[in-house]
């Protein structure tokens, strides 16, 4: 059995801390989850430009959506994907927004 130790940071509450006991457990590191982020918005710039790789840049797109979800980061705040999202939408003709990669449970 192990124990997770939660700690959210909420701003306007304050620190909370929630101890959970489960039989699996999975640990995200931080510094992982942000490289593999880089990893992805590497693969979108030297992929922009070239035809037929609108399904997979959509997919890594999702990816990156989805390790700031890991991260606890809103979509929707995200200016960095706001900014390669205008860009892939004026050289691949698409109309992505951030609510198109919004993640919740």
């Amino acid at each position: 059995m192990s124990i997770l130790i939660k700690i959210n940071d909420s701003r306007k509450r304050g620190n909370k801390v929630s101890i959970s006991k489960f039989d699996k457990c999975v640990v995200i590191e931080e510094k992982v989850i942000k490289g593999r982020i880089e990893q992805f918005y590497k693969i979108i710039n030297e992929t922009i430009d070239e035809p037929d790789l609108d399904k997979m840049i959509f997919a890594t797109l999702h990816n990156i959506a989805f390790c700031d979800y890991l991260l606890g980061k809103d979509v929707k705040g995200n200016k960095r994907l706001n900014s390669l999202l205008d860009v892939v939408n004026k050289r691949r003709n698409t109309d992505y927004t951030l609510n198109d990669f919004h993640i919740r449970f």
